[in-house]
This record gives structure tokens, sequence and C-alpha cells, in this order.
């Protein structure tokens, strides 16, 4: 799982003090003089959104960002116009805005986007929620400005703190509404659900913030090698333990009630949770090397709890 860096208070774009995209006037012609026929990068719904994917591995190129790097070092400041500049078939314009920040405006196939290139990160503004977002690994992160200790991903059209977690990380949505409503509003997730990732990033646990607390597990893969497993309902918290080569090799789930079950990477049950809780998914025939539920018993008499709870087992 991708690891968000450490950026110093100061060094966070605050859209209150540092403007917005609104700073950018969009060029009508491109360095050729031609009109402009690409569109503002958006969804189907006409909800602006973020580089994805494609994009974000395009502007990475390292030609592109030692580019960039040269032109913001050596410009002239009382220089506030517009450049273009043509990179391997893609339109590019420089702006360096009244607030001392460089952007530039990917016009990349059929669509364009406008972002900053600071404190060696892209950064993206959001025109919902008015937060600057940076780029890092791939995703786009962003830190409340005056509490740089808190960290969101933006996933799923949502923004969700990111934490560390035994064996991986956890994401909680964050229940703050948009500031000005997209054009495709979609019900904000409970405050109390919860992500859980694997550290390999091979598994997602997600328990419910419905108050049942239900927990399933999710493969990643594209596509799944197994449909949704139920874990069980109650979960408050889920660890991962991994092997000697960082693989997930079981998956804990600590319930309300104070039990704990015990699954292997693909939700066979290996010890059932106290409230006798056992996954939807069947567990293998006997034989196949695979643990089964025998191992189940109250947690009074549990000597794996007593070592997981005093810090005896690597959970």
């Amino acid at each position: 799982m991708p690891q968000p860096p450490k950026i110093e208070k100061g060094k966070v774009i605050d859209p209150k003090k540092n403007g917005t995209v609104k700073d950018v006037k969009m060029p009508a012609k491109n360095g050729q003089g031609q009109a402009i026929t690409q569109k503002p990068l958006q969804n189907a719904k006409g909800r602006t959104i973020a580089p994805k994917q494609n994009n974000i591995t395009i502007i990475n190129n390292k030609t592109y960002v030692t580019n960039i790097k040269n032109v913001q070092k050596n410009w002239n400041r009382n220089d506030h116009g517009y450049g273009w500049h043509r990179w391997d078939g893609h339109d590019v314009c420089h702006h360096y805005d009244r607030y001392g920040y460089h952007w530039w405006g990917w016009y990349i196939g059929s669509v364009y986007f406008w972002t900053r290139y600071y404190n060696d990160y892209y950064w993206w503004y959001d025109p919902y929620w008015h937060r600057w977002c940076y780029c890092h690994d791939g995703r786009w992160w962003w830190r409340d400005p005056s509490r740089v200790e808190y960290v969101y991903v933006w996933t799923d059209d949502g923004y969700y703190r990111y934490e560390d977690s035994d064996g991986g990380v956890v994401m909680e949505p964050d229940p703050t509404p948009p500031v000005d409503s997209p054009p495709d509003p979609e019900p904000a997730p409970a405050p109390s659900e919860k992500v859980y990732t694997s550290a390999d990033g091979l598994r997602v646990v997600k328990i419910s913030g419905d108050g049942k607390k239900t927990a399933y597990l999710y493969d990643t893969s594209d596509p799944p090698a197994f449909e949704p497993v139920w874990l069980g309902d109650g979960v408050d918290e889920v660890r991962f333990k991994l092997d000697d080569q960082g693989v997930l090799s079981q998956i804990l789930t600590i319930l309300d009630n104070g039990s704990f079950g015990v699954f292997d990477k693909d939700g066979y049950v290996i010890q059932a949770p106290g409230n006798g809780g056992v996954p939807a998914q069947p567990l293998p025939d006997p034989g196949s090397g695979t643990p089964d539920s025998s191992l189940g018993q109250s947690l009074s008499n549990s000597a794996a709890f007593r070592a997981l709870s005093s810090g005896a087992v690597g959970w």
C-alpha cells in the first residue's frame, strides 16, 4: 500500500491563502494558434475529477518533470502570461500566477486538466471540497493545512482518513460535506464505516457503518478471484498477519462482544468468532491442508486470545 510522505506545515497549499484554479484563465488557443478542442476532465455526469492513473503516468514522465523544474527555476517572475510547450505530442501550457505558483495545463487526447507543481509534487484543486490535493505514489492525498498530521486519500469519489493498522492500513470516511455540490452527488458514507487494506494490497475488509458493523472480505484482483466473503457482524477492528515475505497469511477480526475470529487470506475460518458466526464461504474438504473451525472455543479458555491480548502473538 502507498504511504503518504511527511509534508511540513507551510508546505501544504491553502486555498484561503494561496489561490485556486480560478487564478487560471483557460486559453482559447493552443501553441500553434489553433482553437482548443479538448474538454475538461470530467466523468459521464459532468463532474470534474482528479487526473486518473493513466493521466498521472503521463505527467510523471521524468523528462517532463525535469523540463518543469528547469522552467520554474529560470522563470521571470514578472511574467504572468501563458506559454506553450509541445512534449512528445502533448500540448502543455505554463502559467505563473499572482500568488507565486506555477501552473501546468495538460492537454492530452480529448481532455485537459490543470495542476500546480510545488514542493516536488503535482497538486490538483478539488472544486467541490475546495481542497488542494497532492499526487504521490499514483494517488491523490489531502492534508489539512492547519493539521498536517491528518492525511486523507481520495478514493471512490470521497475522502478517507488514512492511518496505519496492524499488517496494513485503515481508512475512515471524512464526513465533511462539499462546499459546492457536485453534479452527481452521492450519499456520504457513514463516518463509522471502515476500510482495512492489507499491506500487500491484495485484500480489503470493509466494515459497514450502519450499526451492524458487518465485515466483508474482498479480493482486489481484476477480476476478483472470489465473491465478497462475510466475516461476521459486530466487528470493531481488523488486523492482518503477514508471513516472512510480507505476504498476507491470516486475518483477525475483533468483535464488539470481546471475542475474535481468525480466517485465512481467502476468508476460510480458522477460529470461529465467539458469537458463533462463520463466513459465508464454505470450508474446504477435510484433508485439504486448510485448518477447520475445530479450534473455535470460548475466549475464557482461549490461550490464543490471552497471547493476543498480551502482545505475545504478532498481530
